[in-house]
């Protein structure tokens, strides 16, 4: 039943964020209207080619022959836009924006260069002078090998509207770092729960790190971050790092699936990607050489990493067919596809929204490993909820609910090797008196009674005690016989007697007269008056004979 129940969870969990990346897509692809603060600059932009006049609209295509630049010409403005801010792509293409003769705009690379994809989801921003209307504007591109550009129109409006453009255009990737996040989020809290219960699933811990670094990437590889970030060259480095880094936890993922020697190739994989990292941390410190050239080195290792991975899940399910194997690799399938492609956008169609090819792949990927996880997980929840029942009954007394003589047995073999962390500790011997006369007189059912209300007198006493600081163990070692045991004891035992005397005195005042009861007690210390500990054997002993002597007491110290 709870595994049905965490399986439509799961179930529930992936169709809400399919549902969540639909819309995230479609307000990223959504343009709005232009309202009174923002407006888009389409028409009023002419070439000179020549002397001659060309009118174009953009956005548009602009042919360019080799190592020809392209300019624009706009005249339309007037003084009311002065003061406005004019955001344009084309950084790619070197943009320079001018009013007249003024330079107003040239994107310059930070001590960490960008390549043409990464320039390309960048806006030029720049703010127009108050005479703008008075002169003409005119953007300047530099396309490489004669390209064509592809230009959109610019926007012109307030500082807080264009802004609101930028981060409109970026919504869907915000989208999927918030995505990303909250799965991480997801997979740490899960982690920790199974942990509170002995089950360590360190596989929840390496989703919610590749995560963590996947999500820290796209943060600092963003348009938004390079446009607003107020230290984007440290942001550079965190995201080349985070990019490097971030497949390490998912081969370790992969490692703790397979077993055997196929853990050599996680092993080998980790190495590599480590050993990247820090070459080119090197690299770059000793020799200057920029990140960006030694990108497709990662790449490369980033493809043969997924490869491998593959292979070895592959083999492992060879070896021994499994749902939750052929899931996984599907799920490395998917990603290895979406990386793929968002490699073919980067590297060979320049296309700048690449990153929203791979960001997709890896919400997928995630989603996939997590449903597999997560109903590996509530399977082993209930095996160990199971196992955890078992053994808990096997260690309590059903009628009285105090733990029985098993229990106490693997106590005292706590203390015998130490592991109960006690030096010092008082046994405690409890006998309840006339149960066989009881049960000849009244039944067995209320022989029964009278065990259960001694029970009771016991566990009242030992939670008084742990009121008042003092830590006592009860069980039921027997029929009519119980034990405490009072670890590192710091209160007197005749105190201690003397007020378990007077929790039993108190349920007889309280019964019927046939349910009253009687119990006699004979306590021993572990340590003897030098300090030093007896044995086990010679601690019960003592106590038992103490037991019997009072017993012999016609009244001595029973109550």
């Amino acid at each position: 039943m709870k595994n049905r129940t965490l399986r439509r969870a799961a179930e529930t969990l992936v169709l809400l964020l399919i549902a969540a990346m639909a819309v995230f897509l479609a307000a990223g692809l959504h343009q709005r209207e232009p309202d009174g603060a923002l407006s888009t600059l389409s028409d009023g932009w002419y070439q000179l080619t020549d002397g001659v006049r060309r009118e174009v609209t953009l956005p548009a295509a602009l042919p360019a022959a080799p190592g020809q630049t392209i300019t624009l010409y706009n005249d339309t403005l007037t003084d009311s836009d002065g003061g406005k801010v004019l955001s344009a792509r084309g950084v790619e293409y070197g943009i320079e924006i001018r009013a007249g003769e003024t330079l107003l705009y040239r994107y310059e690379d930070n001590a960490f260069p960008k390549n043409a994809q990464m320039k390309g989801r960048l806006w030029a921003d720049t703010e127009l002078p108050d005479s703008i209307g008075e002169q003409t504007l005119s953007l300047t591109l530099t396309p490489p090998s004669g390209r064509a550009v592809a230009l959109d129109a610019p926007v012109l409006g307030t500082a807080p509207a264009v802004t609101g453009h930028h981060i409109q255009s970026s919504l869907f990737s915000i989208g999927m770092i918030l995505a990303m996040l909250v799965l991480a989020i997801l997979a740490l809290m899960i982690f920790f729960y199974m942990s509170f219960f002995g089950i360590r699933e360190l596989r929840f811990l390496d989703v919610a790190v590749f995560l963590l670094l996947c999500s820290l990437w796209c943060l600092t590889d963003s348009g938004l971050y390079q446009i607003y970030g107020r230290d984007t060259a440290a942001g550079s480095v965190i995201s080349f790092y985070a990019f490097m880094t971030m497949s390490v936890p998912m081969v370790h993922f992969v490692r703790n699936t397979v077993s055997g020697r196929l853990r050599l190739v996680p092993d080998v994989c980790i190495a590599l990607f480590c050993a990247n990292a820090l070459a080119q941390g090197a690299a770059y410190r000793l020799l200057g050489v920029p990140f960006i050239a030694m990108l497709p080195i990662t790449h490369l290792l980033l493809t043969a990493g997924v490869a491998a991975m593959l292979t070895a899940l592959f083999r492992s399910y060879r070896d021994k067919p499994a749902p939750q194997l052929r899931l996984r690799i599907e799920a490395f399938a998917a990603l290895g596809a979406f990386g793929v492609a968002a490699l073919v956008l980067y590297g060979l169609l320049h296309i700048y929204w690449y990153d929203t090819v791979f960001q997709f792949g890896v919400l997928l990927f995630i989603i996939l490993l997590l449903y597999g996880l997560i109903g590996q997980a509530a399977e082993d929840m209930r095996f160990h909820m199971e196992h955890r029942i078992s053994h808990q009954m096997q260690r309590e007394d059903r009628m009285t609910g105090l733990p029985n003589r098993r229990a106490f047995e693997e106590y005292m073999e706590r203390i015998r090797t130490g592991r109960a962390g006690c030096r010092d500790a008082v046994l405690t011997y409890i006998r309840l008196e006339g149960l066989n006369e009881r049960n000849d007189r009244f039944g067995l059912q209320a022989g029964d009674e009278s065990v259960i209300a001694a029970a009771q007198c016991v566990a009242d006493f030992c939670r008084a005690c742990e009121d008042e600081g003092e830590d006592v163990l009860c069980f039921r070692t027997g029929g009519n016989e119980f034990a405490l045991i009072r670890p590192e004891p710091h209160t007197d035992s005749g105190q201690l007697h003397r007020q378990f005397r007077a929790v039993v005195a108190r349920y007889n005042r309280t019964c019927a007269p046939r349910a009253r009861i009687t119990m006699t007690f004979g306590f021993s210390r572990l340590c003897d008056e030098d300090g030093k500990s007896r044995s086990i054997s010679a601690w019960k002993a003592e106590a038992d004979a103490h037991l019997k002597r009072n017993e012999a007491r016609l009244g001595g110290d029973a109550e």
